[in-house]
């Protein structure tokens, strides 16, 4: 009994980390909400920073956000689809409906995404984010993995 379980256990590892096993578009919907926002920095000096939705604050970015959503957290998606997409969001208000649905699915359609219209990881980790300096003299868009982000 214990050989089946581990070569079952074995199978599906092998068949996940090969690609066979993935995250489905229904997967998000598994995901939790997205309920607050942190600070990113850029750089060793911390010049440049942007606001990323999480789970709590400064909590964790693997979240997602829909339609019905409202806040600060959705808030920073709308500036984001704005400033570095061009994306009519229907006003940055904080309120994630239906020209903040239009406008994501956009962006995704355009990196190549699922577009769902929801925003989770795979979503996060592709769009280049809408980042200030310390000043507030200077805007720039660029992915949280190309920014180094911390």
């Amino acid at each position: 009994m214990n050989l089946k379980r581990t070569l079952a256990t074995l199978g599906s590892t092998a068949a996940m980390t090969a690609g066979l096993i993935g995250f489905s578009p229904s997967a998000d919907a598994a995901i939790a909400g997205c309920t607050d926002y942190a600070i990113y920095y850029s750089g060793s000096t911390n010049a440049w920073y942007t606001k990323v939705p999480t789970i709590g604050p400064q909590g964790t970015n693997f979240c997602t956000l829909r339609a019905g959503a409202s806040g600060m957290q959705v808030y920073h998606l709308q500036d984001t689809l704005n400033y570095c997409y061009g994306q009519d969001v229907g006003g940055l208000d904080g309120i994630f409906g239906t020209k903040t649905t239009a406008a994501l699915k956009r962006v995704q359609a355009s990196l190549g995404l699922d577009a769902d219209g929801v925003y989770g990881p795979q979503t996060r980790d592709r769009l280049k984010w809408h980042w200030r300096n310390q000043e507030g003299a200077y805007n720039t868009c660029t992915t949280l993995y190309d920014a180094g982000a911390h």
